[in-house]
């Protein structure tokens, strides 16, 4: 994945992206541990959270007290996920991974593995999508679950450029941070410009840009993926989170996916 260097300059102040990020913690952690209460989960299973970030989920479903594994492929976010979990007492096993192999996590240890917050998007083709979700799939134990937590491309309108202002935040040290995203189209594709501005107590003010690019891939087509990887049963839920989640299940009885 090309976004490491993106999300690891952003993750010292990627929690300001949020107008509460501890409120978003609860809420996303709340809504999730339902979910996966209600597909058979209970407190104590495995999961993987496999494109962490800085931790919004792995945070938020340690509190409902399923046993968390997390993964992504920018250090500077697994650093800062490190730093949050030492700061809050919490437990959990986290390493940089890339989503594609999960190289790092166990053969059939996993009851779900998730990958929310648009992540799976960052992956620009259809290949290297089928290659996360084989990944996935080895991951599970049998009758495992995969969630992800996608944008609805098929409902946006294609402007370019697409400007997305965040609103302004303060920080703890007294910074205000100003955020605002453009997109600009390319096919299916598109490049995401972050303008970030701090401006701190001193009067000093420092802009800078951080540049990503996503795959404007479908739900339809993330499910058929799935489908492809071995999954079954794949499920849209538009009342789980604030992005559209896909849920799929590995077969209880499973061979090797092609």
């Amino acid at each position: 994945m090309g976004d490491t260097a993106f999300y690891d300059r952003l993750a010292p102040d990627y929690h300001l992206l949020f107008a509460d990020w501890e409120g978003s913690i609860g809420r996303q952690g709340a809504a999730l541990g339902d979910l996966l209460r209600s597909q058979g989960l209970q407190p104590g299973d495995a999961v993987l959270d496999a494109a962490c970030g800085i931790g919004t989920q792995t945070l938020g479903l340690i509190s409902q007290g399923f046993a968390l594994a997390a993964s992504d492929p920018s250090p500077g976010a697994v650093a800062r996920l490190q730093n949050e979990l030492r700061t809050r007492g919490l437990q959990a096993q986290v390493r940089v991974d890339d989503l594609r192999t999960l190289a790092g996590t166990a053969t059939g240890s996993q009851a779900a593995v998730l990958a929310c917050d648009n992540s799976i998007p960052h992956l620009l083709s259809d290949e290297e999508i089928g290659q996360a979700f084989r990944s996935a799939w080895r991951c599970l134990q049998p009758g495992g679950l995969l969630l992800i937590s996608v944008r609805d491309y098929a409902a946006l309108p294609r402007v370019s450029p697409d400007v997305r202002p965040y609103g302004a935040r303060r920080d703890a040290q007294g910074r205000r941070f100003l955020a605002v995203q453009v997109w600009e189209w390319d096919g299916d594709c598109y490049d995401l410009r972050l303008y970030r501005t701090v401006e701190h107590p001193d009067g000093r003010c420092d802009t800078d840009v951080l540049c990503s690019r996503y795959h404007a891939v479908t739900l339809e087509r993330l499910a058929q993926l799935m489908a492809k990887a071995g999954f079954e049963a794949v499920t849209r839920r538009d009342d789980v989170l604030y992005q559209p989640v896909l849920l799929a299940r590995k077969p209880a009885l499973s061979g090797p996916t092609a």
